[in-house]
């Protein structure tokens, strides 16, 4: 049998430049005034594998029959990437695989009518996950994990010249400080069963987060020293989150497979409880706050957060080794979104995505030509609504999955997935333009657990 070599330091140099370009912005922070809204701005919701290709899910499942240790193949010859989105592939599991990816965001702001631009740069986790297959013989999996679903980060000045209520005549200039802080979180396990091509799945989870947002004025006056005030809101909630999914796939002709799927996420209302804080205060001199005077202070006060649901349907077809394409659509009905009885500026979505990968030669000697290759696009509306106003957003995407060499010993084998987005929120005719590029990165390790022996 003829070896086959692989090229390492491509990996290498990759991998080291994905590590120095984290390192210069890992101390960076997100700031977006869109995150004041809501709960946030929504981090990306899918796997690092499937961001390339516009970010398709539901129809997406990563499982080579051909290599099924169900089916008596010593080995499955492949890493599996875990598809969180749609928990009816989990179900196809058939090895014990270890998924981690991190985000590298660069955000550019712009203002109607206002030359200057804001940039900023931060990296995130974007999640954590093992999938274990309980039972190849029975297609059934589980499947563990944590994910950010929302970021909450902004602080911005803004400089005003006070007047009397009464007379209308102009008083002493202000300077306010708008800022928040917070963020959602989802911890689950998720569960897959097939039924010959039709595979189930769901995710049972707890979700929890913050929102800590306020404001603070400050009277801008050489004669008269007046105290500064602080208004600060902080909100916490936590509950079960539920949701499931379906896949049925089909063989077209020898080569060539279609998946079906459909997800549903459904509204949840969660416990939540507020602290109200009014009070004075002082700046000291390395920066902190000394507080004057609490005007006003109610802590645990309870409340509900009622968050939306979400339904998919999308579709895959794929010609294993070499191509696949898929598309899907997705709609959240954020009209029903209350935070303590609000509605707040948000609204309904609805997100398009279409993508595919190609492998120009999956077994031969070339390193390049067994990389898979990804492009993809999607369209929609944000949940956000600033200044009342609808805003569009969209993404181009690429992405690349390169396959690292197996030890010929061994049951592991590994694939590391770069994605790279460029996406818009807002027109130029919008009071807000925010311009995104994403460097996503992502490693699968798979392994095969719990195998019999057969010899000694």
């Amino acid at each position: 049998m003829r070896s086959v070599s692989v090229i390492k330091q491509p990996i290498t140099q990759l991998f080291l430049a994905v590590l120095l370009f984290c390192g210069m912005v890992t101390n960076a922070q997100e700031n977006s005034p869109y995150s004041r809204y809501g709960w946030g701005n929504l981090v990306p919701s899918t796997p690092i594998v499937t961001r390339g290709m516009g970010g398709i899910t539901t129809g997406y499942v990563d499982y080579d029959e051909r290599f099924d240790v169900k089916q008596g193949v010593p080995r499955y010859l492949k890493p599996q990437a875990i598809n969180f989105m749609n928990p009816a592939s989990y179900a196809r599991l058939r090895t014990t695989s270890f998924d981690l990816g991190f985000e590298v965001e660069n955000q550019v702001l712009q203002e109607q009518n206002v030359i200057e631009k804001y940039k900023a740069s931060f990296a995130n986790i974007s999640y954590l996950q093992l999938g274990v297959p309980l039972s190849r013989k029975r297609n059934f999996s589980m499947v563990l994990g944590l994910r950010p679903i929302s970021r909450i980060n902004y602080q911005i000045q803004a400089f005003a010249r006070e007047q009397n209520p009464e007379t209308g005549a102009s008083i002493d200039s202000t300077l306010t400080l708008y800022q928040g802080k917070g963020g959602s979180y989802q911890a689950f396990l998720g569960l897959g069963k097939g039924f010959g091509n039709f595979s189930i799945g769901a995710n049972v989870g707890y979700f929890f987060g913050t929102k800590d947002f306020g404001t603070r004025k400050s009277f801008i006056n050489d004669s008269v020293v007046y105290y500064k005030g602080n208004y600060q809101t902080k909100i916490n909630f936590g509950g079960v989150s539920f949701n499931t999914g379906i896949q049925y796939r089909a063989k077209l002709s020898k080569d060539i497979r279609m998946v079906l799927g459909a997800t549903a996420t459904f509204s949840s209302e969660y416990n939540a409880n507020k602290d109200i804080i009014r009070e004075t205060f002082e700046y000291d001199q390395s920066g902190g706050t000394l507080i004057r005077d609490s005007v006003y202070r109610e802590e645990g006060v309870q409340g509900t957060v009622i968050f939306p649901s979400t339904y998919s349907g999308g579709f895959t077809f794929e010609r294993l080794d070499k191509w696949l394409i898929g598309a899907e659509y997705s709609t959240t009905s954020w009209d029903d979104f209350r935070l303590y009885g609000a509605k707040d500026s948000v609204g309904s979505t609805f997100k398009f995505r279409i993508g595919g990968h190609f492998i120009p030669n999956a077994y031969g000697s070339n390193y390049w030509g067994r990389v898979t290759y990804r492009v993809g696009f999607n369209y929609g509306t944000d949940y956000i609504r600033y200044a009342g106003e609808e805003l569009k957003q969209y993404a181009v995407t690429a992405g690349f999955g390169f396959p690292i060499r197996p030890n010929r010993f061994s049951n592991q084998y590994t694939n590391l997935n770069l994605g790279l987005e460029f996406g818009r929120r807002g027109t130029p005719e919008t009071r807000l333009q925010e311009n995104m590029f994403r460097l996503s990165f992502g490693v699968t390790l798979s392994d095969l657990w719990f195998v019999k022996r057969k010899y000694d």
